[in-house]
């Protein structure tokens, strides 16, 4: 499923701090062709909000209705049955689409990244460093709000993304963007393994709409605003070790493994940085370290998944399938079958692990993904992603 997308890089937003648009981003305006099943494969599989949890939209498969919300028009846009959603609604596919739509842009500008992880969960593996305040901000939009997502290309650089959607307009996008300032410099990286701060937007149009479907990236960097976490090229190994460690984390919970996935997430010192935690984190780093440890490794015994292959490589996980027969005609498929699988190696290692947290666990964690690539592979209806051996998804679409 392929749909051409209208994509904006504003290289006004970098002039103006004096800075050139990066050389993997075509400045201006330009069209993009966009796999709609890689797309939406990653965002249900890496870029889905709270995939630690077990109210994850992923974990209930809720990303899969979107297929469902592209029109059959030849450039990306919306179906008037998903515009005529009630607001809320409206604004989760919004949203979701937005990070899908601008993560997979990315990965492919960038000719792959790895890892892509949670901005507020990283900053938490660096409580020690965060800028202390003497009124924390419970707001939603404001310096205390993290940047959605932190990730690293392959020279080694280091890029802050904020993601925005709207089915409202290119000017109610304009405006959001607007507001990604200050999420988007909450993080400062310097020196070598400095990347960008991008805030993305994406403007969804609709089959009535005259407008098309849009993605505008800009760079609007304040220099002078303080940030609450600066990470330089000394914490560069330890900026490696945390985000292998989350994505560990985060592939534990995308199979329903969610106490190992939160232990593993939360680094010993959060309780200091109880102003990022949300309610379910602040109870839990209240519990003794043992107890949590020992809820952690039993998740892992105690597991019952499904087992699988991919590449002679065995995997346990999950899988479903859903039948779209009459609501699907249009979208040109009939079912979706899915699986997504951790590793039977690696779990087997988690669970034989004494105790599973040990100092060394990072060392272990390291083996495993200190050169996992996140890969796509694409037969036909047929849609796979990888993080290294680690990680396996598979999509399918049947007509």
């Amino acid at each position: 499923m392929k749909r051409t997308l209208a994509v904006d890089v504003d290289a006004a937003t970098w002039r103006a701090w004096r800075r050139s648009v990066p050389s993997e981003l075509t400045a201006g305006k330009s069209s993009h062709e966009l796999d709609l099943s890689r797309t939406l494969l990653m965002l249900g599989t890496l870029t889905m909000p709270q995939l630690l949890s077990r109210a994850s939209p992923a974990r209930f498969w809720a990303w899969l209705r979107y297929f469902l919300a592209v029109s059959a028009s030849d450039d990306l846009r919306i179906t008037m049955d998903f515009a005529d959603l009630d607001p809320h609604q409206k604004s989760i596919l919004s949203d979701d689409l937005g990070v899908a739509v601008s993560t997979f842009y990315l990965y492919e500008k960038f000719a792959g990244i790895a890892p892509i992880i949670d901005g507020r969960r990283f900053m938490l593996q660096f409580a020690r460093l965060l800028r202390r305040k003497a009124k924390p901000s419970k707001a939603k939009v404001g310096p205390s709000k993290a940047p959605d997502f932190v990730f690293r290309d392959r020279s080694g650089r280091w890029h802050i993304l904020e993601c925005k959607g709207t089915q409202s307009g290119h000017g109610a996008r304009n405006h959001q963007l607007k507001t990604a300032l200050a999420q988007k410099n909450v993080i400062q990286i310097t020196g070598g393994i400095r990347g960008e701060r991008f805030a993305s937007g994406l403007s969804l149009g609709n089959e009535d709409d005259d407008f098309r479907s849009e993605l505008r990236i800009v760079d609007p960097d304040d220099p002078h605003t303080e940030p609450l976490l600066t990470l330089d090229e000394t914490l560069a190994e330890d900026m490696d070790r945390s985000a292998q460690r989350i994505s560990i984390a985060r592939a534990l919970g995308l199979i329903g493994l969610n106490d190992a996935a939160a232990e593993l997430a939360l680094p010993s010192d959060a309780a200091s940085a109880v102003e990022l935690l949300r309610p379910s984190e602040v109870l839990r780093v209240r519990a003794s370290v043992r107890d949590r440890a020992d809820r952690a490794t039993d998740t892992i015994r105690r597991r019952e998944l499904v087992p699988m292959e991919h590449d002679h490589q065995r995997y346990e996980g999950r899988r479903a399938q859903f039948g779209y027969e009459e609501l699907g005609r249009d979208a040109g498929f009939s079912e979706i079958a899915v699986r997504q699988g951790v590793s039977h190696d690696f779990l087997q290692e988690l669970e034989s692990a004494e105790p599973m947290f040990e100092d060394k666990f990072d060392e272990r964690i390291r083996a495993r993904t200190e050169h996992a690539r996140i890969g796509f592979e694409s037969d036909g209806s047929r849609t796979i992603l990888t993080y290294g051996d680690i990680l396996f998804a598979e999509l399918i679409l049947r007509t």
